[in-house]
Protein backbone atom coordinates (compact mmCIF):
# COMPACT_ATOMS: atom_id res chain seq x y z
CA UNK A 1 0.00 0.00 0.00
CA UNK A 2 2.82 2.42 0.89
CA UNK A 3 4.48 1.72 -2.45
CA UNK A 4 1.19 2.50 -4.25
CA UNK A 5 0.74 5.77 -2.37
CA UNK A 6 4.34 6.75 -3.13
CA UNK A 7 3.87 5.95 -6.83
CA UNK A 8 0.72 8.05 -7.02
CA UNK A 9 2.39 10.96 -5.27
CA UNK A 10 5.36 10.76 -7.61
CA UNK A 11 3.04 10.71 -10.65
CA UNK A 12 1.22 13.77 -9.39
CA UNK A 13 4.49 15.61 -8.83
CA UNK A 14 5.71 14.76 -12.30
CA UNK A 15 2.40 15.85 -13.82
CA UNK A 16 2.59 19.12 -11.90
CA UNK A 17 6.15 19.68 -13.07
CA UNK A 18 5.12 19.06 -16.67
CA UNK A 19 2.18 21.47 -16.36
CA UNK A 20 4.35 24.09 -14.71
CA UNK A 21 6.90 23.68 -17.47
CA UNK A 22 4.30 24.51 -20.13
CA UNK A 23 3.12 27.74 -18.45
CA UNK A 24 4.92 31.02 -19.07
CA UNK A 25 4.41 34.45 -17.52
CA UNK A 26 5.15 37.46 -19.73
CA UNK A 27 6.33 39.50 -16.71
CA UNK A 28 9.14 36.97 -16.18
CA UNK A 29 10.40 37.87 -19.65
CA UNK A 30 10.45 41.62 -19.04
CA UNK A 31 6.89 42.77 -19.70
CA UNK A 32 5.89 45.81 -17.61
CA UNK A 33 2.17 46.43 -17.00
CA UNK A 34 2.34 50.22 -16.87
CA UNK A 35 0.61 50.94 -20.19
CA UNK A 36 3.70 52.82 -21.44
CA UNK A 37 6.68 50.48 -21.74
CA UNK A 38 6.89 48.69 -25.10
CA UNK A 39 6.23 45.03 -24.29
CA UNK A 40 6.56 43.63 -27.81
CA UNK A 41 9.96 41.98 -27.27
CA UNK A 42 9.08 40.57 -23.85
CA UNK A 43 5.83 39.00 -25.07
CA UNK A 44 7.51 37.51 -28.12
CA UNK A 45 10.28 35.97 -25.98
CA UNK A 46 7.68 34.25 -23.85
CA UNK A 47 5.77 33.05 -26.92
CA UNK A 48 8.98 31.73 -28.52
CA UNK A 49 9.96 29.94 -25.31
CA UNK A 50 6.61 28.14 -25.24
CA UNK A 51 6.96 27.17 -28.90
CA UNK A 52 10.50 25.90 -28.32
CA UNK A 53 9.33 23.19 -25.90
CA UNK A 54 6.46 22.09 -28.13
CA UNK A 55 3.76 24.45 -26.92
CA UNK A 56 2.28 25.97 -23.80
CA UNK A 57 0.20 28.76 -22.28
CA UNK A 58 1.72 32.23 -22.14
CA UNK A 59 -0.08 33.98 -19.30
CA UNK A 60 -0.76 37.74 -19.22
CA UNK A 61 -1.43 38.93 -15.64
CA UNK A 62 -3.79 41.82 -14.91
CA UNK A 63 -2.47 45.15 -16.18
CA UNK A 64 -2.06 47.41 -19.20
CA UNK A 65 0.64 46.45 -21.72
CA UNK A 66 1.76 48.73 -24.56
CA UNK A 67 2.95 47.53 -27.99
CA UNK A 68 4.86 49.33 -30.69
CA UNK A 69 5.35 46.12 -32.67
CA UNK A 70 3.56 42.91 -33.59
CA UNK A 71 3.34 39.38 -32.16
CA UNK A 72 3.41 35.87 -33.63
CA UNK A 73 1.68 32.94 -31.91
CA UNK A 74 2.88 29.63 -33.38
CA UNK A 75 1.78 26.01 -33.21
CA UNK A 76 0.79 24.69 -29.79
CA UNK A 77 0.95 28.10 -28.11
CA UNK A 78 -1.88 30.09 -26.51
CA UNK A 79 -1.63 33.70 -25.38
CA UNK A 80 -3.91 33.71 -22.34
CA UNK A 81 -5.33 36.61 -20.33
CA UNK A 82 -7.36 36.74 -17.15
CA UNK A 83 -10.87 36.70 -18.61
CA UNK A 84 -12.77 33.42 -18.42
CA UNK A 85 -15.86 34.79 -20.22
CA UNK A 86 -16.30 37.46 -22.92
CA UNK A 87 -15.25 40.81 -21.43
CA UNK A 88 -17.36 43.83 -22.34
CA UNK A 89 -16.33 47.10 -20.74
CA UNK A 90 -18.91 49.78 -21.40
CA UNK A 91 -18.13 53.23 -20.07
CA UNK A 92 -19.96 55.49 -22.48
CA UNK A 93 -19.87 58.49 -20.17
CA UNK A 94 -16.06 58.62 -20.21
CA UNK A 95 -13.87 59.81 -23.04
CA UNK A 96 -11.99 56.98 -24.78
CA UNK A 97 -8.60 58.21 -23.54
CA UNK A 98 -9.71 58.02 -19.89
CA UNK A 99 -11.32 54.59 -20.00
CA UNK A 100 -10.20 51.97 -17.52
CA UNK A 101 -10.34 48.35 -18.66
CA UNK A 102 -10.14 45.39 -16.31
CA UNK A 103 -7.94 42.32 -16.45
CA UNK A 104 -5.35 41.71 -19.19
CA UNK A 105 -5.31 44.73 -21.52
CA UNK A 106 -3.12 45.07 -24.63
CA UNK A 107 -2.71 48.61 -25.97
CA UNK A 108 -1.73 48.63 -29.65
CA UNK A 109 0.19 51.46 -31.33
CA UNK A 110 1.62 49.44 -34.25
CA UNK A 111 0.29 49.68 -37.81
CA UNK A 112 -1.34 53.10 -37.68
CA UNK A 113 -2.23 54.31 -41.21
CA UNK A 114 -0.64 51.16 -42.66
CA UNK A 115 -3.49 48.64 -43.11
CA UNK A 116 -1.38 46.35 -45.32
CA UNK A 117 1.28 45.78 -42.69
CA UNK A 118 1.39 42.75 -40.36
CA UNK A 119 -1.52 42.10 -38.05
CA UNK A 120 -0.96 42.91 -34.40
CA UNK A 121 -1.23 39.19 -33.55
CA UNK A 122 -0.58 36.61 -36.26
CA UNK A 123 -1.43 32.98 -35.54
CA UNK A 124 0.88 30.72 -37.51
CA UNK A 125 0.57 26.93 -37.53
CA UNK A 126 -1.96 24.71 -35.80
CA UNK A 127 -3.56 24.30 -32.39
CA UNK A 128 -2.77 27.82 -31.29
CA UNK A 129 -4.72 30.87 -30.30
CA UNK A 130 -5.61 33.84 -28.13
CA UNK A 131 -7.87 33.77 -25.08
CA UNK A 132 -9.17 36.07 -22.33
CA UNK A 133 -7.69 39.39 -23.51
CA UNK A 134 -8.89 42.96 -24.09
CA UNK A 135 -7.24 44.72 -27.03
CA UNK A 136 -7.59 48.48 -27.45
CA UNK A 137 -6.15 51.06 -29.86
CA UNK A 138 -5.39 54.17 -27.75
CA UNK A 139 -4.67 56.47 -30.71
CA UNK A 140 -8.15 55.91 -32.04
CA UNK A 141 -10.39 58.98 -31.87
CA UNK A 142 -14.12 59.09 -32.48
CA UNK A 143 -13.71 62.57 -33.95
CA UNK A 144 -11.58 61.23 -36.84
CA UNK A 145 -13.74 60.43 -39.88
CA UNK A 146 -12.97 58.50 -42.03
CA UNK A 147 -11.53 56.36 -39.21
CA UNK A 148 -7.77 55.73 -38.96
CA UNK A 149 -6.91 52.49 -40.85
CA UNK A 150 -4.88 49.72 -39.19
CA UNK A 151 -4.02 46.15 -40.22
CA UNK A 152 -6.10 43.33 -38.69
CA UNK A 153 -5.98 42.99 -34.93
CA UNK A 154 -5.71 39.18 -35.12
CA UNK A 155 -4.97 37.18 -38.28
CA UNK A 156 -4.17 33.66 -39.41
CA UNK A 157 -2.91 32.63 -42.83
CA UNK A 158 -1.31 29.19 -42.42
CA UNK A 159 -2.45 26.22 -40.33
CA UNK A 160 -5.49 24.59 -38.77
CA UNK A 161 -7.38 24.74 -35.49
CA UNK A 162 -6.62 28.38 -34.77
CA UNK A 163 -8.70 29.90 -31.96
CA UNK A 164 -9.85 33.26 -30.64
CA UNK A 165 -11.86 32.82 -27.44
CA UNK A 166 -13.37 35.20 -24.86
CA UNK A 167 -11.72 38.40 -26.05
CA UNK A 168 -12.86 42.00 -26.42
CA UNK A 169 -11.50 43.82 -29.47
CA UNK A 170 -12.59 47.27 -28.42
CA UNK A 171 -12.01 49.45 -31.48
CA UNK A 172 -9.89 47.75 -34.18
CA UNK A 173 -10.17 48.91 -37.77
CA UNK A 174 -10.38 45.23 -38.70
CA UNK A 175 -11.00 42.60 -36.05
CA UNK A 176 -10.11 39.05 -37.15
CA UNK A 177 -8.93 37.89 -40.58
CA UNK A 178 -8.49 34.18 -41.33
CA UNK A 179 -7.40 33.08 -44.80
CA UNK A 180 -6.34 29.50 -45.51
CA UNK A 181 -7.10 28.24 -42.00
CA UNK A 182 -9.10 25.04 -41.49
CA UNK A 183 -11.30 24.28 -38.48
CA UNK A 184 -10.88 27.68 -36.87
CA UNK A 185 -12.90 28.33 -33.71
CA UNK A 186 -14.06 31.84 -32.87
CA UNK A 187 -16.10 32.11 -29.68
CA UNK A 188 -17.11 34.89 -27.31
CA UNK A 189 -15.49 37.76 -29.21
CA UNK A 190 -17.03 41.13 -28.30
CA UNK A 191 -16.20 44.63 -29.49
CA UNK A 192 -16.90 47.33 -32.06
CA UNK A 193 -14.66 46.70 -35.09
CA UNK A 194 -14.82 49.60 -37.52
CA UNK A 195 -14.37 48.50 -41.14
CA UNK A 196 -14.87 44.75 -40.62
CA UNK A 197 -15.26 42.47 -37.63
CA UNK A 198 -14.50 38.98 -38.96
CA UNK A 199 -13.37 37.75 -42.38
CA UNK A 200 -12.95 34.08 -43.35
CA UNK A 201 -11.70 32.82 -46.72
CA UNK A 202 -10.13 29.65 -48.14
CA UNK A 203 -11.42 27.46 -45.34
CA UNK A 204 -12.04 23.99 -46.73
CA UNK A 205 -12.79 22.21 -43.47
CA UNK A 206 -15.56 23.59 -41.26
CA UNK A 207 -14.97 26.80 -39.37
CA UNK A 208 -17.11 27.56 -36.31
CA UNK A 209 -18.14 31.00 -35.04
CA UNK A 210 -20.18 31.24 -31.83
CA UNK A 211 -21.55 33.91 -29.48
CA UNK A 212 -19.82 36.92 -31.01
CA UNK A 213 -21.25 40.37 -30.26
CA UNK A 214 -20.24 43.44 -32.27
CA UNK A 215 -21.80 46.51 -30.67
CA UNK A 216 -20.62 50.09 -29.82
CA UNK A 217 -18.64 49.15 -26.71
CA UNK A 218 -16.50 52.06 -25.61
CA UNK A 219 -18.25 54.53 -27.92
CA UNK A 220 -20.61 57.35 -27.06
CA UNK A 221 -23.13 56.10 -29.63
CA UNK A 222 -25.20 58.64 -31.52
CA UNK A 223 -26.88 57.58 -34.72
CA UNK A 224 -26.37 60.98 -36.34
CA UNK A 225 -22.74 61.38 -35.21
CA UNK A 226 -20.31 61.16 -38.16
CA UNK A 227 -18.19 58.27 -36.84
CA UNK A 228 -21.20 56.09 -36.00
CA UNK A 229 -22.85 57.00 -39.30
CA UNK A 230 -19.70 55.97 -41.18
CA UNK A 231 -19.74 52.48 -39.66
CA UNK A 232 -23.52 52.25 -40.14
CA UNK A 233 -23.07 52.79 -43.87
CA UNK A 234 -19.63 51.30 -44.61
CA UNK A 235 -18.83 48.75 -41.92
CA UNK A 236 -19.23 44.97 -42.21
CA UNK A 237 -19.63 42.91 -39.05
CA UNK A 238 -19.08 39.37 -40.45
CA UNK A 239 -17.87 38.47 -43.95
CA UNK A 240 -17.55 34.99 -45.42
CA UNK A 241 -15.91 34.27 -48.78
CA UNK A 242 -14.78 30.71 -49.66
CA UNK A 243 -15.62 28.65 -46.60
CA UNK A 244 -17.12 25.17 -46.80
CA UNK A 245 -19.60 23.92 -44.22
CA UNK A 246 -19.38 27.16 -42.28
CA UNK A 247 -21.18 27.07 -38.90
CA UNK A 248 -22.25 30.32 -37.22
CA UNK A 249 -24.53 30.47 -34.16
CA UNK A 250 -25.89 32.97 -31.62
CA UNK A 251 -24.07 36.01 -32.99
CA UNK A 252 -25.26 39.61 -32.95
CA UNK A 253 -24.27 42.89 -34.56
CA UNK A 254 -25.55 46.44 -34.27
CA UNK A 255 -25.31 49.49 -36.58
CA UNK A 256 -23.31 48.16 -39.53
CA UNK A 257 -23.79 48.69 -43.23
CA UNK A 258 -23.86 44.90 -43.67
CA UNK A 259 -24.31 42.52 -40.77
CA UNK A 260 -23.46 39.21 -42.46
CA UNK A 261 -21.88 39.55 -45.89
CA UNK A 262 -21.27 36.67 -48.31
CA UNK A 263 -18.72 37.53 -50.98
CA UNK A 264 -16.74 35.93 -53.78
CA UNK A 265 -12.96 35.62 -53.53
CA UNK A 266 -10.58 34.11 -56.08
CA UNK A 267 -11.16 30.79 -54.26
CA UNK A 268 -14.96 30.90 -54.40
CA UNK A 269 -17.87 31.54 -52.03
CA UNK A 270 -19.60 30.11 -48.96
CA UNK A 271 -22.06 27.45 -47.94
CA UNK A 272 -23.14 26.93 -44.38
CA UNK A 273 -25.52 26.82 -41.45
CA UNK A 274 -26.46 30.06 -39.66
CA UNK A 275 -28.49 29.66 -36.48
CA UNK A 276 -29.86 32.30 -34.13
CA UNK A 277 -28.26 35.33 -35.79
CA UNK A 278 -29.30 38.89 -34.96
CA UNK A 279 -28.66 42.17 -36.76
CA UNK A 280 -30.11 45.45 -35.52
CA UNK A 281 -30.01 48.84 -37.26
CA UNK A 282 -28.21 47.53 -40.36
CA UNK A 283 -28.83 48.63 -43.95
CA UNK A 284 -28.44 44.99 -44.99
CA UNK A 285 -28.61 42.45 -42.18
CA UNK A 286 -27.67 39.77 -44.73
CA UNK A 287 -25.95 40.77 -47.98
CA UNK A 288 -25.46 37.94 -50.47
CA UNK A 289 -23.10 38.73 -53.33
CA UNK A 290 -22.29 35.05 -53.91
CA UNK A 291 -22.94 31.60 -52.46
CA UNK A 292 -22.33 27.96 -53.33
CA UNK A 293 -24.98 25.62 -54.73
CA UNK A 294 -25.63 23.84 -51.39
CA UNK A 295 -26.66 27.23 -50.09
CA UNK A 296 -26.87 29.49 -47.07
CA UNK A 297 -29.26 28.13 -44.46
CA UNK A 298 -30.63 30.68 -41.96
CA UNK A 299 -32.76 29.60 -39.00
CA UNK A 300 -34.18 31.68 -36.11
CA UNK A 301 -32.75 34.97 -37.37
CA UNK A 302 -33.88 38.40 -36.11
CA UNK A 303 -33.31 41.24 -38.53
CA UNK A 304 -34.06 44.96 -38.01
CA UNK A 305 -33.64 47.81 -40.51
CA UNK A 306 -31.37 50.83 -40.04
CA UNK A 307 -33.06 53.32 -37.75
CA UNK A 308 -34.67 56.37 -39.42
CA UNK A 309 -33.88 54.99 -42.88
CA UNK A 310 -36.01 54.37 -45.94
CA UNK A 311 -33.67 52.07 -47.90
CA UNK A 312 -33.00 49.15 -45.53
CA UNK A 313 -33.28 45.63 -46.95
CA UNK A 314 -32.45 43.06 -44.26
CA UNK A 315 -31.90 40.19 -46.72
CA UNK A 316 -30.50 41.49 -50.01
CA UNK A 317 -29.55 38.87 -52.64
CA UNK A 318 -27.73 40.45 -55.57
CA UNK A 319 -27.65 39.56 -59.27
CA UNK A 320 -24.19 38.04 -58.86
CA UNK A 321 -25.45 35.37 -56.45
CA UNK A 322 -26.34 31.81 -57.42
CA UNK A 323 -27.22 28.81 -55.30
CA UNK A 324 -29.80 28.48 -52.55
CA UNK A 325 -30.73 30.94 -49.82
CA UNK A 326 -33.09 29.49 -47.24
CA UNK A 327 -34.76 31.32 -44.35
CA UNK A 328 -36.79 29.50 -41.70
CA UNK A 329 -38.47 30.90 -38.58
CA UNK A 330 -36.89 34.34 -38.98
CA UNK A 331 -38.45 37.67 -37.96
CA UNK A 332 -38.25 41.12 -39.57
CA UNK A 333 -39.18 44.49 -38.09
CA UNK A 334 -38.21 48.16 -37.80
CA UNK A 335 -37.75 50.77 -40.55
CA UNK A 336 -37.56 48.46 -43.58
CA UNK A 337 -38.16 49.17 -47.25
CA UNK A 338 -38.16 45.53 -48.42
CA UNK A 339 -37.56 42.68 -45.95
CA UNK A 340 -36.24 40.14 -48.47
CA UNK A 341 -35.24 41.01 -52.02
CA UNK A 342 -33.60 38.77 -54.60
CA UNK A 343 -32.21 39.86 -57.96
CA UNK A 344 -30.49 36.52 -58.60
CA UNK A 345 -31.45 35.34 -62.09
CA UNK A 346 -30.90 31.63 -61.40
CA UNK A 347 -30.90 31.35 -57.62
CA UNK A 348 -33.29 29.49 -55.33
CA UNK A 349 -35.04 31.24 -52.46
CA UNK A 350 -37.12 29.57 -49.78
CA UNK A 351 -38.90 31.54 -47.05
CA UNK A 352 -40.74 29.26 -44.65
CA UNK A 353 -42.36 29.98 -41.29
CA UNK A 354 -41.05 33.56 -41.02
CA UNK A 355 -42.78 36.61 -39.55
CA UNK A 356 -42.85 40.07 -41.14
CA UNK A 357 -43.80 42.88 -38.78
CA UNK A 358 -43.24 46.03 -40.86
CA UNK A 359 -41.99 47.27 -44.23
CA UNK A 360 -42.71 49.94 -46.85
CA UNK A 361 -42.56 48.51 -50.38
CA UNK A 362 -42.94 44.75 -49.95
CA UNK A 363 -42.11 42.07 -47.44
CA UNK A 364 -40.73 39.73 -50.10
CA UNK A 365 -39.74 40.91 -53.58
CA UNK A 366 -38.53 38.46 -56.21
CA UNK A 367 -36.92 39.87 -59.35
CA UNK A 368 -35.39 36.65 -60.62
CA UNK A 369 -34.82 32.99 -59.93
CA UNK A 370 -37.18 30.50 -58.31
CA UNK A 371 -38.86 30.65 -54.93
CA UNK A 372 -40.94 28.86 -52.33
CA UNK A 373 -42.86 31.15 -49.95
CA UNK A 374 -44.78 29.07 -47.45
CA UNK A 375 -46.37 29.28 -44.02
CA UNK A 376 -45.32 32.86 -43.22
CA UNK A 377 -47.21 35.46 -41.19
CA UNK A 378 -47.51 39.14 -42.08
CA UNK A 379 -48.60 42.02 -39.89
CA UNK A 380 -49.39 44.54 -42.63
CA UNK A 381 -50.59 44.61 -46.21
CA UNK A 382 -48.66 46.77 -48.63
CA UNK A 383 -48.51 44.24 -50.63
CA UNK A 384 -46.73 41.42 -48.87
CA UNK A 385 -45.27 39.65 -51.89
CA UNK A 386 -44.13 40.92 -55.30
CA UNK A 387 -43.27 38.42 -58.02
CA UNK A 388 -41.41 40.50 -60.61
CA UNK A 389 -41.42 39.74 -64.33
CA UNK A 390 -37.93 38.21 -64.24
CA UNK A 391 -38.99 35.59 -61.68
CA UNK A 392 -38.85 32.16 -63.30
CA UNK A 393 -41.24 30.34 -60.98
CA UNK A 394 -42.75 30.60 -57.52
CA UNK A 395 -44.89 28.56 -55.14
CA UNK A 396 -46.79 30.76 -52.66
CA UNK A 397 -48.96 28.82 -50.24
CA UNK A 398 -50.29 28.74 -46.71
CA UNK A 399 -49.41 32.32 -45.77
CA UNK A 400 -51.43 34.39 -43.30
CA UNK A 401 -52.14 38.08 -42.70
CA UNK A 402 -54.85 39.56 -40.45
CA UNK A 403 -55.92 41.86 -43.31
CA UNK A 404 -55.57 39.28 -46.05
CA UNK A 405 -52.68 38.31 -48.32
CA UNK A 406 -51.98 40.63 -51.24
CA UNK A 407 -49.67 39.31 -53.96
CA UNK A 408 -48.46 41.39 -56.90
CA UNK A 409 -48.09 38.55 -59.41
CA UNK A 410 -46.39 39.64 -62.64
CA UNK A 411 -45.51 36.14 -63.91
CA UNK A 412 -48.99 34.72 -64.38
CA UNK A 413 -49.20 30.93 -64.49
CA UNK A 414 -45.53 30.52 -63.60
CA UNK A 415 -46.68 31.18 -60.03
CA UNK A 416 -48.61 28.53 -58.10
CA UNK A 417 -50.65 30.45 -55.49
CA UNK A 418 -53.06 28.76 -53.07
CA UNK A 419 -54.41 28.46 -49.52
CA UNK A 420 -53.31 31.94 -48.42
CA UNK A 421 -55.70 33.58 -45.97
CA UNK A 422 -56.34 36.42 -43.55
CA UNK A 423 -58.93 38.34 -41.56
CA UNK A 424 -60.91 40.80 -43.66
CA UNK A 425 -61.87 39.90 -47.23
CA UNK A 426 -59.64 41.19 -50.03
CA UNK A 427 -62.52 42.08 -52.32
CA UNK A 428 -65.19 44.67 -51.64
CA UNK A 429 -68.68 43.97 -52.97
CA UNK A 430 -70.27 46.08 -55.70
CA UNK A 431 -72.56 47.64 -53.09
CA UNK A 432 -69.62 48.55 -50.84
CA UNK A 433 -67.73 50.09 -53.76
CA UNK A 434 -70.52 52.61 -54.37
CA UNK A 435 -69.60 54.79 -51.36
CA UNK A 436 -66.67 54.19 -49.05
CA UNK A 437 -64.07 55.96 -46.92
CA UNK A 438 -60.49 55.00 -46.06
CA UNK A 439 -59.11 56.27 -42.77
CA UNK A 440 -55.40 56.43 -43.65
CA UNK A 441 -53.05 55.29 -40.90
CA UNK A 442 -55.73 53.18 -39.24
CA UNK A 443 -55.87 49.39 -39.44
CA UNK A 444 -56.48 47.67 -42.78
CA UNK A 445 -55.71 50.76 -44.91
CA UNK A 446 -52.71 49.25 -46.64
CA UNK A 447 -54.79 47.30 -49.18
CA UNK A 448 -55.24 50.68 -50.91
CA UNK A 449 -51.69 52.06 -50.51
CA UNK A 450 -48.34 51.14 -52.04
CA UNK A 451 -45.05 52.69 -50.89
CA UNK A 452 -46.40 54.70 -47.97
CA UNK A 453 -44.71 54.78 -44.59
CA UNK A 454 -46.48 53.42 -41.50
CA UNK A 455 -49.37 55.13 -39.77
CA UNK A 456 -48.71 57.93 -37.28
CA UNK A 457 -50.53 60.80 -35.59
CA UNK A 458 -51.89 63.48 -37.97
CA UNK A 459 -50.93 66.52 -35.90
CA UNK A 460 -50.69 68.68 -39.02
CA UNK A 461 -54.45 68.35 -39.62
CA UNK A 462 -57.04 70.38 -37.70
CA UNK A 463 -59.22 67.30 -37.25
CA UNK A 464 -56.29 65.18 -35.97
CA UNK A 465 -56.56 61.43 -36.47
CA UNK A 466 -53.87 59.40 -38.26
CA UNK A 467 -51.91 59.74 -41.50
CA UNK A 468 -49.18 58.16 -43.59
CA UNK A 469 -46.29 59.89 -45.35
CA UNK A 470 -45.80 59.04 -49.00
CA UNK A 471 -42.58 57.37 -50.13
CA UNK A 472 -40.97 57.26 -53.57
CA UNK A 473 -42.93 55.38 -56.29
CA UNK A 474 -46.08 55.54 -54.19
CA UNK A 475 -49.56 54.88 -55.54
CA UNK A 476 -53.16 54.75 -54.30
CA UNK A 477 -55.37 51.98 -55.72
CA UNK A 478 -59.11 52.48 -55.29
CA UNK A 479 -61.56 49.70 -56.28
CA UNK A 480 -64.61 50.92 -58.21
CA UNK A 481 -67.60 49.63 -60.16
CA UNK A 482 -67.49 49.90 -63.93
CA UNK A 483 -69.19 52.78 -65.76
CA UNK A 484 -69.86 54.73 -62.57
CA UNK A 485 -69.43 58.45 -61.88
CA UNK A 486 -67.40 59.02 -58.69
CA UNK A 487 -66.32 61.99 -56.61
CA UNK A 488 -62.90 61.15 -55.14
CA UNK A 489 -61.67 63.29 -52.25
CA UNK A 490 -58.23 63.38 -50.59
CA UNK A 491 -57.26 65.06 -47.32
CA UNK A 492 -53.58 66.01 -47.81
CA UNK A 493 -50.90 67.83 -45.91
CA UNK A 494 -48.31 69.34 -48.24
CA UNK A 495 -45.16 70.65 -46.50
CA UNK A 496 -43.42 73.67 -48.00
CA UNK A 497 -40.53 71.38 -48.99
CA UNK A 498 -42.87 69.16 -51.03
CA UNK A 499 -44.79 71.93 -52.76
CA UNK A 500 -43.94 73.07 -56.29
CA UNK A 501 -45.74 74.45 -59.32
CA UNK A 502 -47.80 71.80 -61.08
CA UNK A 503 -47.98 69.46 -58.10
CA UNK A 504 -51.06 67.42 -57.23
CA UNK A 505 -52.65 64.01 -57.78
CA UNK A 506 -52.20 62.18 -61.08
CA UNK A 507 -54.63 59.69 -62.65
CA UNK A 508 -53.47 57.70 -65.68
CA UNK A 509 -50.56 60.09 -66.18
CA UNK A 510 -52.73 63.24 -66.09
CA UNK A 511 -52.91 65.87 -63.36
CA UNK A 512 -56.55 65.71 -62.24
CA UNK A 513 -56.21 67.24 -58.76
CA UNK A 514 -53.88 70.28 -58.80
CA UNK A 515 -52.74 71.57 -55.41
CA UNK A 516 -52.41 75.35 -55.23
CA UNK A 517 -50.82 75.85 -51.83
CA UNK A 518 -48.71 74.23 -49.13
CA UNK A 519 -50.32 73.12 -45.89
CA UNK A 520 -53.59 71.28 -45.32
CA UNK A 521 -55.57 70.63 -48.51
CA UNK A 522 -58.99 69.12 -49.13
CA UNK A 523 -59.07 68.32 -52.86
CA UNK A 524 -61.48 66.35 -55.03
CA UNK A 525 -62.21 65.41 -58.61
CA UNK A 526 -65.11 63.82 -60.53
CA UNK A 527 -64.19 60.71 -62.50
CA UNK A 528 -66.10 58.23 -64.67
CA UNK A 529 -64.68 54.77 -64.09
CA UNK A 530 -65.50 53.56 -67.62
CA UNK A 531 -64.42 49.94 -68.08
CA UNK A 532 -62.01 50.07 -65.14
CA UNK A 533 -62.37 48.18 -61.85
CA UNK A 534 -59.65 50.29 -60.20
CA UNK A 535 -58.61 53.93 -60.16
CA UNK A 536 -54.87 54.31 -59.59
CA UNK A 537 -53.73 57.75 -58.34
CA UNK A 538 -50.09 58.79 -57.97
CA UNK A 539 -49.02 61.85 -55.96
CA UNK A 540 -46.82 64.31 -57.85
CA UNK A 541 -44.83 66.30 -55.29
CA UNK A 542 -41.19 66.90 -54.38
CA UNK A 543 -39.54 64.43 -52.01
CA UNK A 544 -37.71 65.89 -49.03
CA UNK A 545 -35.72 64.77 -46.01
CA UNK A 546 -36.81 65.99 -42.55
CA UNK A 547 -33.18 65.73 -41.46
CA UNK A 548 -32.52 68.86 -43.52
CA UNK A 549 -34.85 70.76 -41.17
CA UNK A 550 -33.03 69.65 -38.01
CA UNK A 551 -35.10 66.51 -37.39
CA UNK A 552 -33.56 63.13 -36.56
CA UNK A 553 -35.91 61.61 -39.16
CA UNK A 554 -33.75 60.53 -42.12
CA UNK A 555 -36.56 59.31 -44.39
CA UNK A 556 -37.25 60.69 -47.85
CA UNK A 557 -40.93 61.61 -47.81
CA UNK A 558 -43.48 63.56 -49.83
CA UNK A 559 -46.92 64.44 -48.48
CA UNK A 560 -49.12 63.38 -45.57
CA UNK A 561 -52.37 61.59 -46.49
CA UNK A 562 -55.14 61.44 -43.86
CA UNK A 563 -58.37 60.34 -45.55
CA UNK A 564 -59.78 59.15 -48.90
CA UNK A 565 -63.47 59.25 -49.84
CA UNK A 566 -64.90 57.53 -52.91
CA UNK A 567 -68.56 58.53 -53.41
CA UNK A 568 -70.98 57.73 -56.26
CA UNK A 569 -74.23 58.52 -54.42
CA UNK A 570 -74.02 61.31 -51.80
CA UNK A 571 -77.37 60.31 -50.33
CA UNK A 572 -76.49 56.67 -49.68
CA UNK A 573 -74.70 55.30 -46.63
CA UNK A 574 -70.89 55.22 -46.57
CA UNK A 575 -68.94 52.01 -46.05
CA UNK A 576 -65.86 51.95 -43.77
CA UNK A 577 -63.14 50.19 -45.74
CA UNK A 578 -61.00 49.94 -42.56
CA UNK A 579 -63.63 48.14 -40.48
CA UNK A 580 -65.34 46.50 -43.47
CA UNK A 581 -68.72 47.62 -42.15
CA UNK A 582 -71.24 50.45 -42.54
Amino acid sequence: MKKLIFALALALCLAGALCAGSDFDVTEYGAVADGKTDCTEAFQKALDAAFAIGGGNVFVPTGDYAFQGTLKVRSGVFLVGTHQAPPANRNDHFSQQNKTYNGSVLKVYAGKNDPKSDAFITMEGSNCGVKGLIVVYPEWAQETVPPIPYPPCIAGYVGDNQNVIDCQLVNPYEGIKLVGVGRSYIRGVYGYPIKRGLYIDKCYDISRVENCHFWPFGVAYDQTEKYCEWINKNGVAFEFARTDWQYVSNCFCFVYGAGYKFSQSDAGSCNGNFLGLGADCCTNSVLVEACQGPGLLFTNGEFVGRWSSSDSCPVNILKTATGKVSLANCSFWGPINTCIRTESPDGLLSVIGCHFESWNTAAIEMNGGNGVIQGNTFNEKVPQIVLGKATKSAVVTGNMCPTGIRIDNRIGSRAQISLNSGGLPDEMTAEQKKNYVVDVGASHDSMFLTNFYGGEAAGEFKTGGTKRWSNKDEKITLPVNKNTRYTVTFDLYVPEMAFEAGCGMMLNGKLVLPVKKAGENHVYCVVNSGNNTELVFTPKFKYWNPKDTGSADDRWIGIGLREIKVISNPKAKVFSANKMEY
